[in-house]
């Protein structure tokens, strides 16, 4: 089957984002097999992983992992599929990018309380630097080589 004609409308990062982003479980089981790319990104260097991982779709980022998405892909913003699953407290989903090799010690351009598995947000705390060096999240992932502030 081609990719290029399926019947769904394109939206920017192609149909694999899309049925992400619309919760399409058999439409992303059909692009899957059809052979889409599960590391293919919008404008923005956002995948369909990055968006499970955002929107807490479970299923959606164990079957996009199990089909090669890279766990830590860093979108435009720096930002990994764990750094957004455990800033938005989906913690089933942050456990399954764990368990498939995700590393918790990389942070974005918004420092170490958005490091993989900072509590502080959730807890109403302000800053976690003290903890986030204490466990090893110091690795820059935004490109400026000198660390997030």
């Amino acid at each position: 089957m081609v990719l290029a004609a399926l019947p769904w409308p394109a939206r920017a990062g192609g149909p694999l984002i899309a049925a992400t982003l619309d919760g399409d479980g058999a439409k992303l089981e059909l692009l899957l097999n059809a052979g889409a790319d599960p590391n293919c990104h919008d404008a923005q260097r956002n995948t369909a992983l990055i968006y499970a991982a955002r929107d807490g779709r479970l299923a959606f980022a164990r079957r996009l992992i199990e089909a090669g998405a890279d766990v830590d892909w860093v979108d435009g913003e720096g930002v990994t599929p764990l750094i957004l699953a455990a800033f938005k407290g989906h913690e089933d989903l942050a456990a399954l990018l764990l368990r498939h090799g995700a590393r918790s010690g990389l942070r974005d351009q918004w420092g170490p309380q958005r490091a993989g598995l900072c509590p502080a947000p959730r807890a109403g705390r302000s800053n976690c630097s003290d903890a986030a060096d204490r466990r090893g999240m110091n690795e820059d992932v935004t490109g400026t080589g000198r660390g997030s502030t």
